[in-house]
């Protein structure tokens, strides 16, 4: 049910409170400004627990003014669902981000006594969020900064990054707020959650490390030069990455784990396509291919089957050799870092700690990169080893099997 459709329901149950909740036709705004504090405390609690779908656009609106953030912070989440918990939660999230805190001892129902309290300065028009994804096979993320456009509406960035291969791509879109939230809602919520809420800062961060890495022979996109000084400056630096938070979060409980199967795990995952598997440049795959074709070509049973082994073992040692292990430490910190918010409405963030534990490992345990290195590859690899290995599954030579068919 839309939010218009949710606050008509609203006004024919709170009948008390419906000639300032049908007047406003459905815009969080003018709701704030009809709605005495009391009655906006009383009616965002009624929206969680009788309409968690339609919370999150009242949300929305009511963190872009003071007012309405401190009735987000301070409302109960007693008696309201896990959607609605999750969509209040992420909307707290943002708002702290963003410098709003409630004041202590938030009384419910609401009283309009209660004092709050701002962490920074007064700002005209707050409205800002930060998203990204999980990295893909080869390590891309996407981000997207929101910030209000001097003329209305709302300015979306939108960047695509890699920490080996540096900004790939960089644009800016101008739309509606209703719009850009719309969108953002597309892929930040359902089973299948495509973007994760992030502190814009730890965001920040991590774009400008990654277009640090920039190759000399790809320019940086244009507008990405022109609007680095002023999303993307130095001082971002000594800014931790999100991965960096979620090492330091969770840093007091890697020790309780054994050593040994973190990595048997991960590498299991990597084997499996459920990380990285961060396969170098294209041409460098396709040559390892032609490589692995000249290794089997005229062999077969045993023959074939050790020389496939003695092609994986030599891939895997290059592949160990080309690897930067902080870069490699890096990408399993950053998946950690999904995860935690993954299962963060659980309350437990467990299946982060096998990537910490690796990922703390790489620098201190000898043999570690080369073990995960030859997982990649038997992860770049799975479908051509198919390829390799068919001959010998089928128990006749190729040639054999065309000679037969005549």
């Amino acid at each position: 049910m839309s939010l218009p459709e949710s606050l008509e329901r609203a006004a024919s149950e709170m009948v008390g409170m419906a000639d300032q909740i049908r007047p406003a036709n459905g815009d969080p705004h003018r709701l704030l400004e009809d709605l005495s504090l009391e009655q906006a405390d009383q009616l965002l609690a009624w929206i969680l627990t009788e309409e968690p779908e339609a919370a999150a656009e009242l949300l929305d609106g009511w963190g872009e003014s003071e007012q309405g953030a401190g009735i987000v912070l301070a409302v109960s989440d007693r008696g309201i669902s896990k959607t609605a918990r999750k969509v209040l939660r992420r909307a707290r999230h943002r708002l702290r981000s963003q410098g709003f805190a409630a004041g202590v001892s938030v009384p419910t129902p609401f009283s309009s006594t209660t004092q709050r309290t701002r962490r920074i300065s007064q700002a005209k028009d707050r409205w800002q969020e930060a998203h990204i994804s999980a990295p893909d096979f080869r390590g891309t993320r996407v981000g997207y900064l929101v910030d209000p456009h001097p003329t209305g509406g709302a300015r979306l960035f939108e960047i695509r990054f890699d920490d080996a291969r540096g900004i790939l791509d960089f644009k800016i879109y101008h739309a509606g707020r209703s719009k850009v939230r719309g969108f953002l809602r597309s892929l930040t919520g359902g089973s299948e959650q495509r973007l994760f809420d992030v502190d814009r800062d730890p965001l920040r961060a991590l774009v400008r490390r990654a277009s640090l890495s920039q190759p000399l022979d790809r320019p940086l996109p244009s507008g990405f030069v022109e609007w680095r000084g002023r999303l993307f400056s130095r001082d971002l630096d000594e800014q931790p990455t999100p991965g960096e938070l979620v090492r330091t979060a969770r840093a007091a409980d890697l020790p309780s784990l054994d050593a040994a199967e973190p990595l048997d795990l991960i590498l299991s995952e990597i084997r499996l396509g459920r990380l990285g598997p961060w396969p170098p440049q294209s041409a460098w795959v396709g040559d390892c291919m032609s490589a692995g074709r000249a290794a089997v070509e005229n062999l077969t049973g045993k023959a074939r089957t050790e020389a496939i082994e003695s092609w994986l073992n030599g891939v895997a040692e290059t592949l160990a050799k080309q690897t930067d292990p902080v870069w490699l430490a890096h990408q399993l910190e950053e998946l950690a870092w999904v995860r935690w918010q993954s299962v963060a409405e659980f309350e437990t963030q467990g299946d982060c700690l096998p990537l910490l534990a690796v990922a703390n490992s790489i620098a201190k345990q000898d043999g570690v990169i080369q073990k995960v290195s030859r997982a990649r590859v038997d992860g770049i690899f799975a479908s051509f080893l198919v390829e390799l290995r068919g001959a010998d599954e089928e128990g006749l030579d190729p040639t054999e099997g065309s000679a037969t068919s005549d």
